[in-house]
């Protein structure tokens, strides 16, 4: 199956509602379905998330079932990119994020479900971090300097030399913007350690 085939399936299927989605996922992971070649997956994420999110603003309770159901169509398939496109990996666990962030500020965090546990988010953040509060504070202060003197052959040497180190301060600014948009849920309840690093966001590059 070529790849109009496969647009031609992912539009066919996006034609069903969400638990016929899930059907045929559940089937898909269990191997017991074949996948088209070249299938779209960030496609199917998207277009699911999108339907969560417009759903979740219509006032029913069937629009608001429908809604989470969509959201864990798009969970779980941004978790799928994730494991198995390791080079993306950052940009499709934001993905997945925000979406459960947004669910959260609609319908409120229920522990242990796919969508609306809000640990989910807070453990993710901490995940691979590879850097201490400490360290990246540090580390901050020192790229905000280099920035601030306006020298762009210095800067361009500092990034040459300490580029991985800059990823890593912004993949946690990434992850912090998550977690603050998080915190207007009435059900965030941050540690100590967890406000720290909050306050950090503000500081880093």
């Amino acid at each position: 199956m070529g790849e109009t085939e496969a647009t031609n399936f992912l539009r066919v299927l996006l034609q069903q509602d969400a638990e016929q989605v899930q059907t045929w996922l559940r089937m898909v992971w269990a191997k017991q379905q074949q996948v088209p070649e070249k299938f779209n997956w960030l496609g199917l994420a998207e277009v699911s998330t999108s339907r969560a999110q417009e759903l979740a603003n219509e006032e029913s309770n069937e629009s608001h079932s429908e809604s989470l159901a969509w959201a864990e169509i798009a969970s779980s398939v941004y978790e799928f990119l994730a494991e198995n496109n390791p080079s993306f990996s950052e940009r499709y666990l934001d993905s997945l994020m925000t979406l459960r962030a947004y669910m959260i500020l609609k319908f409120g965090a229920i522990p242990e479900n796919p969508v609306l546990d809000i640990y989910l988010i807070i453990n993710w953040f901490f995940d691979n971090l590879h850097i201490s509060y400490q360290e990246a504070l540090i580390k901050a202060a020192d790229w905000r300097e280099a920035l601030a003197a306006n020298n762009p052959e210095e800067t361009q040497k500092k990034f040459d030399s300490e580029l991985e180190d800059f990823r890593k301060l912004r993949l946690i600014k990434n992850r912090l913007s998550i977690i603050k948009y998080l915190s207007k849920s009435k059900d965030f309840l941050p540690n100590e350690e967890l406000n720290i690093w909050i306050s950090l966001w503000e500081k880093l590059p």
